[in-house]
């Protein structure tokens, strides 16, 4: 979350290159427009998840088991794409399960292992919430044309590429939650 709601003007941080000269006032002014977005972004994301009865972290679970319904996916790289520890991942399925969204089952390759599946329910969950999850989106993102859009993803990109300069400037090797060096950006 990031609390700052009234930014400085461009003018503003212009002005106080004078007493810190390492400031680049455009680069500012743009990290402080992207953190307020992220953080409304968030927000809004919660509470729309939230009116639908569901938590981001159940909502990720269920989306990256959407991506393939009919395949298992164990919890530990659940853990791994999500970006949460091993032991979120646990409690968000224990949760999953007994909404019976999910299913654990015996990975057929090693029994020692485990796969989580989409159950029916947690399909038509999805279907009853998808369709107006991207129309909120959409709408979202509606003031930007196709090539905007390129264009934010791509500029994202590079911002993300170079968010492991502050884990190292705090004299960290990976960023939070990931397990991952932070220099290397993530996809999901």
């Amino acid at each position: 979350m990031f609390y700052l709601r009234d930014l400085p003007k461009y003018e503003a941080l212009r002005q106080r290159a004078a007493r810190y000269p390492e400031i680049d006032p455009r680069a500012f002014e743009a990290f402080l427009v992207l953190m307020r977005v992220g953080s409304d972004l968030l927000d809004g994301l919660e509470a729309y998840l939230n009116s639908k009865g569901m938590s981001q972290g159940k909502f990720s679970i269920l989306m990256l088991l959407n991506r393939d319904p009919d395949a298992g996916i164990s919890p530990s790289d659940l853990a791994d794409r999500s970006g949460v520890t091993r032991a979120t991942v646990t409690g968000l399925l224990d949760g999953l399960s007994r909404e019976k969204l999910v299913s654990r089952e015996d990975d057929t390759g090693d029994r020692r292992k485990a796969v989580v599946r989409l159950t029916s329910r947690g399909r038509k969950l999805l279907d009853t919430i998808l369709p107006d999850y991207y129309r909120q989106v959409a709408e979202l993102m509606g003031g930007l044309s196709d090539e905007e859009k390129v264009l934010l993803v791509d500029l994202l990109g590079r911002v993300n590429q170079r968010v492991g300069a502050l884990w190292t400037a705090a004299g960290k090797t990976t960023g939070p939650r990931t397990g991952k060096s932070g220099d290397k950006s993530t996809s999901g």
